[in-house]
C-alpha cells in the first residue's frame, strides 16, 4: 500500500498535464466519498449491534419495578424506544451512547427520542 501512495505521490508531483490531474482527483474524490459511505454504514451497524446488546442486557423481565421508559419522538418503535428502565440514568446512557455513536452527517437521519416517566 505505501508503495502504491508513493507512486501515486511520484505521479502527481512530475505531472505537467491539468487533465490528467483533474482525472487523479476526480478518482481520488470518489474513493473518499465510497469510504465515507462505508464508515457511515459500518457506523450505523455498530450502533445497532451496541443497542441490541445494551436491551438485552439489561433485559425487560420486571416492568412493573421500572419507572422510566425511552420513546421516539415520532411514535415509532425500534430497538431502543420502548425500553424501560429503573432509572433516568440508564435510560440516558443508552441514549447517550448512541448519539455519540453517529456523526453529525448523519443527523438528517437519525431518530430523535424523550425518556419519560412511567406512571405505575
Amino acid at each position: 500500500m505505501q508503495f502504491q501512495t508513493e507512486k501515486l505521490r511520484r505521479t502527481i508531483q512530475e505531472c505537467q498535464d491539468l487533465d490528467t490531474l483533474r482525472g487523479i482527483a476526480m478518482q481520488l474524490l470518489q474513493l473518499h466519498e465510497k469510504k465515507s459511505a462505508i464508515a457511515e454504514w459500518a457506523t450505523k451497524k455498530g450502533v445497532d449491534a451496541e443497542c441490541r446488546a445494551i436491551v438485552a442486557e439489561m433485559g425487560n423481565n420486571n416492568k412493573l419495578a421500572n419507572t422510566f421508559q425511552i420513546i421516539r419522538t415520532d411514535g415509532q418503535s425500534d430497538e431502543i424506544a420502548g425500553r424501560y428502565f429503573s432509572s433516568y440514568d440508564e435510560a440516558h446512557n443508552v441514549l447517550q451512547r448512541y448519539y455519540a455513536d453517529l456523526s453529525c452527517c448523519d443527523e438528517d437521519e437519525r431518530e430523535y427520542y424523550d425518556i419519560v416517566e412511567v406512571n405505575s
